[in-house]
């Protein structure tokens, strides 16, 4: 029952294809793999009303979950593509704390290994009293950041770990999204040297771009192979407490 969180530098900087490709790893590793959210907002609503949660889909088809059982995975689908206090309102829809975390903390107890992904940045508000930092906290788990290697990305990459650390999360690391090998000049360069300079911790890898293809389908095997060549799986694994 090891679970670590997934966050990030902002929203669209790569949170759920990172959640996915590590939960996909950790399947084909073996681990009976979950994953989990808080609250997912932008849903799409489907021709008989429902709510779907595309990031939740992904994640589940990466981790082997039947997406039938969404609602284990996301106890709140909101349709609104704003931060879930906001949207909630609108839609009038009042979220609670302590179903968002039990939730997740059912998910942990069922399997080897969780990744749980947040909702936007570090400090975005699930609720007006209840931000992403305060749900990982109450899970009581370590969280790892994504970043892009874009111009500006280190200034919020260094705030968002000191606000983390501050409010008594432990980051475990930062993982590099969407990476092209071929493109690397001095800012991608630069911004990697900096990541670790003025955060203190290791880059735990680089997520080159997946293919359309493999985001739409949620291949585990290849998506895992993929992260295999990129990402320290062992290295994750070990600072999140796992030990197989």
């Amino acid at each position: 029952m090891v679970a670590f969180g997934i966050t990030a530098t902002d929203t669209e900087i790569g949170k759920t294809v990172v959640t996915g490709s590590l939960a996909a790893a950790l399947k084909v590793r073996g681990y009976k793999t979950g994953v989990c959210k808080p609250v997912a907002s932008g849903c799409v609503r489907m021709a008989d009303g429902k709510l779907i949660s595309t990031d939740a889909e992904f994640s589940m088809a990466c981790a082997g979950i039947d997406t039938a059982k969404q609602k284990k995975v996301v106890p709140y689908v909101l349709e609104p593509a704003l931060a879930p206090a906001q949207a909630s309102k609108l839609v009038g829809i009042t979220l609670e704390p302590k179903v968002m975390v039990s939730t997740c903390k059912k998910m942990i107890e069922d399997h080897e290994f969780t990744v749980v992904e947040g909702v936007g940045g570090i400090s975005a508000p699930l609720t007006d009293k209840f931000l992403v930092c305060d749900f990982f906290k109450a899970l009581n788990i370590p969280i790892i950041v994504v970043v892009k290697p874009i111009l500006g990305n280190v200034n919020h990459a260094v705030l968002t770990v000191e606000y983390a650390k501050n409010h008594g999360l432990k980051v475990l690391g930062l993982i590099v999204n969407s990476w092209n090998e071929k493109e690397v000049g001095i800012l991608e360069k630069s911004n990697l040297f900096y990541y670790e300079k003025l955060t203190g911790l290791p880059i735990l890898g680089k997520l080159p771009l997946l293919p359309p293809e493999l985001i739409n389908v949620a291949d585990s095997k290849k998506i895992a192979a993929i992260v295999e060549e990129n990402i320290d799986m062992d290295k994750i694994i070990a600072l999140a407490g796992g030990n197989k």
